[in-house]
């Protein structure tokens, strides 16, 4: 085992939470959960955060820490109606890009004939889908879009987040406007993506990539769960087939690129993000708009550090998912997509970029960090916050970059 690998085995623990009574603003849980970090911010169950830890918990046998987590999920979904952002109240306004269909995914491999957590799975999965459904889903499309369900307090508290991280204007007196900056900022927010050019300030009106993509493995993963339960499987797969036409018939550009479309506007959206690695991610596209796809992102993403969350071109603001920051997350979504579609190279040193770079990082200061800068290698990232050590993302995505590159590096020496 490298050093950094055993460093994250020794210190799983240290993220490992349990907290089964609310206590303040803390939301209660029945089983043991981890957080991101293992001090100071971040000391809470997230959401989305937490799938790609748990990619790094699976494949260092840590498989009871990953069931853990997701039965928190069934629960919170259960009692609320929805995954919120964070196991906070102030986050139960908004949820997070929903990986509990990919989540189950994972599940099901460690736990194969656990019929229980099948039907746990399957429950929580058609609950949130009904949440975003009933929340989220746009008529007229089909398609589904980043939002929130807050209270006055709420616009007003985010109208100001909006001033201290998004570069509002403070003497904005209009209170419809300062409504729609407030809805706007709290979409990006539910995105994950706060903050980001990539929405063009009008999040909670565009229907986004990653988010369709995401409910696309949901459907999928429902129309699997169901096959016992007669006629529910077909009616899965066909809103998996709906969603689909969907998201080609809006997102796709006529190069064969998919974009987040803007509802309000009727039009693609113009910044190209890792976002846009999605849908080969998910298996949706062909050949063809693969390679296109491809193109794209290593031409405006790829420098020598790894991928950037959005291109140079539109980086004009303090934005932390833009350009230069290379976020763990959007390197896993990136070089899995590769490989998916066979561009296995591409994809090996996307990852081998990453690996280098918290490798480099860590033998300077023996940490894991949120986010690096991908043109240097450094941890001098554009931040709208204090940045934090982290596990969570950043171990998760290390061992699982970690291990493609050994399966890769196995089957090309069988090919030899």
């Amino acid at each position: 085992m490298d050093k950094i690998s055993q460093y994250i085995s020794d210190h799983w623990d240290d993220t490992v939470r349990y907290n089964p009574d609310d206590n303040g603003t803390l939301l209660g849980l029945p089983e043991k959960y981890i957080v991101p970090s293992v001090k100071n911010a971040f000391q809470e169950l997230y959401y989305w955060d937490t799938y790609f830890a748990c990619r790094g918990l699976a494949l260092q046998g840590r498989k009871e820490l990953v069931r853990s987590n997701a039965e928190n999920f069934f629960y919170e979904v259960k009692k609320f109606g929805f995954i919120p952002n964070g196991s906070r109240t102030f986050y139960l306004n908004r949820s997070q890009p929903p990986f509990l269909g990919v989540l189950t995914g994972l599940i099901l491999e460690l736990y194969p004939d656990d019929r229980c957590l099948r039907e746990q799975a399957r429950e929580a999965l058609q609950l949130e889908i009904s949440f975003w459904d009933t929340h989220r889903r746009d008529p007229e499309t089909g398609l589904y879009h980043y939002g929130s369900d807050p209270s006055e307090k709420d616009i007003s508290d985010f109208f100001q987040v909006a001033v201290a991280r998004r570069g509002a204007d403070p003497q904005e007196n209009d209170p419809q406007i300062r409504r729609e900056i407030a809805l706007a900022t709290l979409a990006e927010a539910e995105s994950g993506w706060d903050f980001t050019p990539r929405f063009e300030g009008d999040c909670h009106e565009c229907a986004a990539i990653d988010l369709n993509c995401l409910l696309f493995f949901s459907f999928k993963m429902l129309a699997k769960l169901s096959a016992p339960y007669g006629g529910q499987e077909n009616f899965w797969q066909s809103r998996a087939d709906e969603l689909n036409r969907n998201i080609h018939k809006y997102c796709r550009r006529q190069d064969g690129v998919f974009f987040d479309y803007n509802l309000r506007e009727h039009r693609l959206c113009s910044v190209f993000s890792a976002a846009s690695m999605y849908p080969l991610w998910s298996g949706i596209v062909n050949a063809a708009d693969a390679d296109a796809a491809r193109k794209e992102c290593l031409e405006k993403l790829e420098y020598p550090f790894g991928i950037s969350a959005a291109c140079r071109e539109h980086a004009a603001g303090n934005w932390q998912w833009d350009y230069p920051n290379g976020w763990p997350c959007l390197q896993l979504i990136c070089f899995e997509a590769l490989a998916k579609y066979g561009y296995q190279d591409d994809a090996a040193r996307i990852a081998r970029k990453y690996i280098n770079t918290v490798r480099e990082n860590f033998e300077k200061n023996n940490s894991l960090w949120e986010k690096y800068n991908v043109t240097d290698g450094s941890t001098r990232v554009t931040a709208e916050y204090e940045m934090p050590e982290m596990m969570g993302w950043t171990a998760g995505v290390y061992l699982t970059a970690k291990d493609f590159l050994e399966n890769h590096q196995q089957k090309k020496e069988e090919l030899s």
